[in-house]
């Protein structure tokens, strides 16, 4: 049947890809601290879970060879924020930090405080990488309680995904995604050896004519 279906109260997860070449091996070599140790034949053991680094601070004011890559970060949230999101103001960093994490840890679910446009850049990622996010809109706030479950825990013969609590995204290296910052979001074991990654948070300078920050 032909149809058109409207995305009512849609939240965005936008998707671009930027060039991070190298900056997986500047972590290595110059901001990771000696966490891990080697293999005779050269490669990383990860023996923690998942370490956050600089996660209170703003790496790309912290390292010089880093402001390029703040720089065009930068760009790809404004873009994402005022023509995506449709929104007049332009945004500024937070805070910006690096995660890494072994096989077998996990990020468990969270939203930001203090900003209201969060992201990510994938720099070591391979095809078990993925991130989460979980429905802002509780079942029993929405929807008919007397679901069939076999059939709403799955997309429709559109592709569309109307029931999901939790929907899963595939990631890989150079993937820079960008959501609303209330959005809860992790991920449930980690099968990505050292899966590194760069997030980061946003705030507008001007809210309105009124609040200011």
């Amino acid at each position: 049947m032909k149809h058109q279906t409207i995305p009512l109260f849609a939240l965005p997860l936008t998707r671009t890809d930027i060039d991070c070449g190298g900056i997986a091996e500047f972590f290595d070599t110059v901001v990771k601290p000696s966490k891990g140790r080697s293999n005779t034949d050269g490669t990383t053991v990860y023996e923690t879970p998942l370490i956050h680094y600089h996660n209170d601070q703003n790496v790309f004011e912290i390292y010089d060879e880093l402001k390029d890559l703040g720089d065009r970060i930068l760009d790809a949230s404004n873009f994402v924020y005022r023509d995506v999101m449709n929104h007049d103001m332009e945004l500024r960093f937070t805070n910006a930090w690096f995660n890494e994490c072994g096989v077998g840890g996990r990020q468990f679910m969270h939203n930001h405080c203090n900003s209201v446009l969060s992201g990510t850049l994938y720099l070591r990622a391979d095809e078990n990488s993925h991130i989460q996010f979980q429905t802002p809109y509780g079942m029993n706030d929405f929807g008919n309680l007397l679901l069939d479950e076999a059939n709403t825990k799955r997309p429709n013969r559109f592709g569309y995904s109307h029931h999901f609590s939790i929907v899963t995204y595939k990631v890989e290296p150079g993937a820079c995604i960008f959501w609303p910052s209330h959005l809860r979001h992790g991920y449930s074991e980690n099968r990505t050896p050292g899966r590194l990654t760069l997030s980061f948070n946003f705030l507008p300078a001007t809210f309105n004519c009124v609040y200011k920050v």
